[in-house]
């Protein structure tokens, strides 16, 4: 995936997290928890947990895939930073 690409609703970072996760390729982060937080490095493993996929970065970090605003410089169309 491009970097710049706009994900739009319904559609999911999870074909791009893959990517990364197959390719062990460095993902930068950012994600909802209560307020925009960023995270980095490269994706330890993806997995479902409770009916979500979840990944899990080098630092042993979680975060829940549908949490994702950005990565590597493809946003949510519902990010907003106002």
């Amino acid at each position: 995936m491009e970097p710049g690409k706009l994900i739009l609703p319904g559609e999911s970072f999870y074909p791009l997290i893959m990517e990364l996760f197959e390719k062990k390729e460095k993902a930068s982060i950012l994600y909802d928890d209560n307020g925009p937080t960023r995270a980095g490095g490269i994706i330890e493993s993806v997995y479902e947990k409770e009916g979500k996929h979840w990944l899990r970065l080098e630092d042993q970090t979680e975060i829940r895939v549908d949490q994702l605003q950005a990565v590597n410089g493809n946003f949510s169309s519902d990010f907003s930073t106002c």
